[in-house]
C-alpha cells in the first residue's frame, strides 16, 4: 500500500487522469477543496477519514493523502517501453542516476528533469533513494509527470543506452569543459552519488564526462543543482519539440 500526502505530489497525480486509488480527507482549506475538485474530474473516490486514523496512516499529511495499491510508484516505467518509444527520435535526453541517496536530492532532479523535458530518468533499484513520499514532495509534483525506470543493474543499463543510440556520458570535474563539449543529440548523461560521485564501474562504461566551469570557493555544486545545468545546458541547444 502506498500513500502520497504532498499537496503538490496528489494534485499532479491527480491532473495525470492515471491515478488509482482513493483519496482520504481529514480536514478543510483551498488546497483540499483545489484536490476534491481534482479528484472528482478524475473519477477518483473519496473517504472521509477521522485525524487521528490518517496521521496513523500518513504521518506527515495535512488533511488530505492519496492511497492506492498499486505496486509502482507514480511515474515509474518499463526501461524496455520506454527505449522503444524513443527509438525513433532524432533527439532524446536521458538522466542516470547513480545510486542518489538523499529524497531531497532525487526529488529535486526529478523536478528539474520536468522543467527541462528530460525523456526517461534511470536510477537503481537497491542502495539509493526510492520513489519515496519524501522523493515525491521534493519533486513537487514532477514525480507523476517523469517516467522513472528503476533497474537492478545500472551497468547493464548503460550497455542497453549504446545499443540503442545514445552517447553517454558521466559528470566528472575532470570532464570536458560543458560550454566547449560537443553535446550529442541522443545523450545519456550520469550523475554521481552525493559523496562517491560516479561509481568507477560507470564511468569506465560511458563514452565521456562533462564539467561545469567554476569560479567560487566551494569545491563543487549539489549533484541536484549540477543536473539541472546540464540538463538546460542540452536543452539549450537540443530545444524539446
Amino acid at each position: 500500500m502506498r500513500r502520497l500526502s504532498g499537496f503538490h505530489a496528489i494534485e499532479e497525480l491527480l491532473k495525470t487522469g492515471k491515478a488509482e486509488g482513493r483519496l482520504l480527507v481529514s480536514g478543510s482549506g483551498p488546497r483540499i477543496k483545489t484536490i476534491l475538485e481534482l479528484a472528482k474530474k478524475a473519477g477518483v473516490s473519496v473517504v472521509k477519514t477521522a485525524p487521528a486514523e490518517l496521521d496513523r496512516l500518513a504521518p506527515e499529511n495535512r488533511g488530505v493523502a492519496f492511497e492506492t495499491e498499486r505496486e509502482e510508484a507514480p511515474g515509474e516505467a518499463s526501461l524496455d517501453e520506454s527505449l522503444a518509444e524513443l527509438e525513433g527520435r532524432e533527439t532524446a535526453l536521458i538522466l542516470v542516476l547513480d545510486h542518489i541517496e538523499d529524497p531531497q536530492n532525487f526529488g529535486a532532479l526529478i523536478r528539474s528533469a520536468d522543467v527541462f523535458a528530460c525523456d526517461l530518468v534511470i536510477a537503481p533499484k537497491r542502495r539509493a533513494a526510492p520513489l519515496s513520499e519524501a522523493a515525491a514532495r521534493a519533486s513537487a509534483g514532477a514525480l507523476a509527470h517523469v517516467p522513472v525506470a528503476l533497474v537492478a543493474n545500472l551497468g547493464e543499463a548503460l550497455r542497453r543506452l549504446e545499443e540503442a543510440g545514445f552517447w553517454r556520458y558521466a559528470a566528472d570535474m575532470d570532464g570536458d569543459s560543458l560550454p566547449k563539449a560537443d553535446l550529442p543529440k541522443k545523450l545519456a548523461l550520469v550523475m554521481g552519488n552525493e559523496g562517491a560521485g560516479v561509481s568507477r564501474l560507470l564511468r569506465d562504461e560511458c563514452d565521456g564526462a562533462l564539467s561545469i566551469p567554476q569560479s567560487g570557493h566551494v569545491d563543487s555544486l549539489n549533484v541536484s543543482a549540477a543536473g539541472a545545468v546540464f540538463m538546460y545546458e542540452y536543452r539549450r541547444r537540443w530545444p524539446a519539440k
